[in-house]
């Protein structure tokens, strides 16, 4: 039986492989409980933006921590990675969204789902993290 080892990436490796995607999950509590929202972004430096509707994550923007994961996964060949980056989520000023736009390292995140996305987002990441799923390796089987 083959398993792969887990590799830990650098904060480097980290901010490359989260730029190439365009879909993570928020993640906050809500009333209910823990809450992964998939959200589109785009990176602005090192802050994660991305749009919403009015009042729809207003409640992970008053917390003091939340999580953004990013991940993919190869069925194919069982390879994979994935990156976590914690920290504050503050709303954009609408007077400070032309400069954000310049910020931007790509387009900017235009929302798949209908509605009206005028509720800017940042996430201030003040802990990056990531995994990879790295060589393989043989286990003896008992």
């Amino acid at each position: 039986m083959t398993q792969r080892e887990l590799e830990d990436l650098t904060v480097e490796d980290c901010y490359a492989l989260v730029a190439g995607q365009q879909v993570g999950r928020l993640v906050y509590l809500d009333d209910l409980g823990p809450l992964a929202v998939p959200v589109n972004y785009v990176l602005a430096g090192k802050d994660v933006i991305f749009r919403s509707e009015a009042n729809a994550h207003l409640a992970a923007a008053t917390q003091p921590f939340v999580s953004f994961e990013v991940d993919h996964v190869s069925q194919d060949d069982h390879s994979g990675w994935s990156v976590l980056l914690r920290g504050k989520l503050e709303m954009v000023d609408i007077d400070d969204a032309a400069a954000l736009i310049h910020s931007m390292e790509g387009a900017v995140p235009a929302p798949w789902a209908a509605a009206v996305h005028n509720t800017w987002l940042r996430l201030v990441p003040s802990i990056v993290t990531g995994r990879r799923l790295g060589q393989t390796r043989v286990l003896p089987v008992f």
